[in-house]
């Protein structure tokens, strides 16, 4: 009998180590557009506890909790980064005026979504950026069409390196809607990138790679498809690009 209940007691605890390996923390989604809601499920499928920052309640599918509250509110977001390991921002402007124009989601939006994640003592912040992101010339396209938004993009960003929060800033080029995984992904420093588009779902595997990835910390990461070649382990390309001086 004694025998048989140090077995028992033996795979309990194997099963309680396996347990504590898979639970890789909680992650808040800020966003849940088009680009959030792939990451979403991603993040899902790797085992972590995924909650949810929209500005309406939504069914986001089994594992994910949503809280209410909007990042040009600081007041919401308190609740939501409680308690929560890492914070991924996947928003965006959602027009070049008015209330919800670049000015404020990308920069002030930003910031606040920043400052609440350092009052509750987050370990990383990823921020979902663009290339191209910081110039402040106005014959830019982007720039021209919609108020702006690579210098409020660029403003954004600051803030969160001056913050003092780890970070990593994920710059992706031209976002189309495909299946993750199915080509290759440059990695580098912007413009050293390059130009192209990505698929949303493969931006959000690299956010998901830089998650407690101590090599992509510090960095401003730009990223693009490369069609011919094949998907690769993303947690290590984050060495082939330099830290932010």
């Amino acid at each position: 009998m004694f025998k048989i209940t140090l077995a028992i007691t033996a795979v309990m605890v194997a099963l309680s180590g396996n347990l504590a390996a898979a639970d890789k923390g909680t992650v808040l989604v800020a966003g849940a557009g088009k680009s959030g809601k792939p990451l979403i499920k991603i993040l899902v499928d790797q085992g972590y506890k995924v909650r949810v920052l929209t500005r309406e309640t939504a069914d986001l599918g089994n594992g994910v909790t949503v809280v209410v509250g909007d990042v040009t509110k600081p007041a919401t977001l308190a609740p939501a980064v409680k308690g929560v390991d890492f914070v991924v921002s996947t928003i965006g402007a959602g027009s070049p005026q008015g209330d919800n124009r670049p000015e404020v989601v990308d920069f002030k939006g930003v910031a606040n979504l920043v400052d609440a994640a350092k009052a509750a003592k987050v370990k990383q912040f990823v921020l979902m950026s663009s290339l191209g992101a910081g110039s402040s010339d106005p014959n830019v396209m982007l720039n021209k069409i919609f108020g702006m938004v690579l210098m409020w993009k660029g403003q954004g960003e600051d803030h969160l390196r001056k913050s003092g929060l780890p970070y990593t800033i994920v710059r992706p080029g031209g976002l189309k809607d495909c299946d993750p995984g199915k080509t290759g992904i440059k990695f580098g420093t912007d413009p050293a990138v390059g130009s192209g588009a990505i698929c949303r779902a493969d931006v959000g595997l690299v956010m998901a790679a830089a998650l407690g990835n101590a090599g992509a910390l510090g960095k401003t990461v730009g990223v693009i498809g490369e069609d011919g070649t094949a998907a690769t382990v993303l947690t290590d390309k984050f060495a082939s690009v330099a830290k932010d001086k």
